[in-house]
């Protein structure tokens, strides 16, 4: 059976002009059975458009804030760091996935930059600006494989379809959400306090994002690890 190649977002520090990615999400996709491939930040459209035909799926994973402009919003002050150059490669990479069908994945930044990039917004600040009454932790200070809340799973959803769960425990590193939900998306899951943690494509063959970070679950998670699974599984 053929190994599937999956396209990884770059995260990238401008002090130093490096291109870098957290060993946890090659490791998980490893472990599925996929072959993980860092997708280049700066390249022509030619270049993107080969790195896409040669890739079989598409991480897109956690990082900086996404720049508000891109969904219609002056800049508040808990917005953090924004990178437009990789705001702007990730969009052309959702474009070709889209347009050939091939499996994505989004994980923390991916849920929400793959939400704008449909035509959704975000919260730029959970804290200042999502108004609830039940206060979870949505960045939590304990280790990265410790579950800070659980997740409300709709049963009409893809996700319920890969994990067979009504809920699921999950970690939490995120200061922004999603806000608007883009139009043709829909909601997989929701925490307590009402803040959308899952969103899926349903006339996709496999379009899944997720708030929180299985990469660093997989190895100590059953749901975690499944999500992998069934993302390298539709990618064959």
């Amino acid at each position: 059976m053929k190994i599937p190649v999956i396209g990884v977002t770059p995260h990238y520090e401008p002090d130093n002009n490096k291109l870098c990615i957290a060993s946890m999400y090659l490791e998980a996709i490893l472990d599925a059975g996929g072959v993980p491939l860092l997708l280049p930040l700066k390249a022509n459209e030619e270049a993107l458009k080969t790195a896409v035909s040669v890739c079989d799926g598409f991480l897109f994973t956690g990082g900086p804030d996404i720049d508000p402009f891109r969904f219609g919003e002056e800049t508040l002050e808990e917005c953090d760091v924004v990178y437009p150059d990789r705001d702007q490669m990730e969009e052309a990479i959702f474009n070709l996935a889209i347009d050939t069908g091939k499996p994505v994945f989004g994980i923390c930044r991916g849920i929400q930059v793959l939400n704008v990039f449909f035509g959704g917004t975000l919260f730029q600040d959970i804290t200042a600006q999502f108004q609830r009454e039940l206060k979870l932790c949505h960045s939590q200070k304990s280790g990265r494989t410790v579950l800070s809340h659980s997740v409300a799973i709709e049963r009409d959803s893809l996700l319920y379809d890969i994990l067979k769960e009504d809920t699921l425990m999950v970690n939490s590193f995120h200061h922004q959400g999603i806000k608007d939900v883009a139009p043709g998306l829909e909601v997989a899951a929701r925490s307590r306090d009402g803040l959308v943690e899952a969103v899926y494509l349903r006339d996709h063959p496999f379009f899944l994002a997720v708030q929180w970070h299985p990469e660093h679950l997989f190895r100590v998670n059953e749901g975690a690890k499944k999500l992998f699974t069934a993302f390298v599984n539709a990618s064959r």
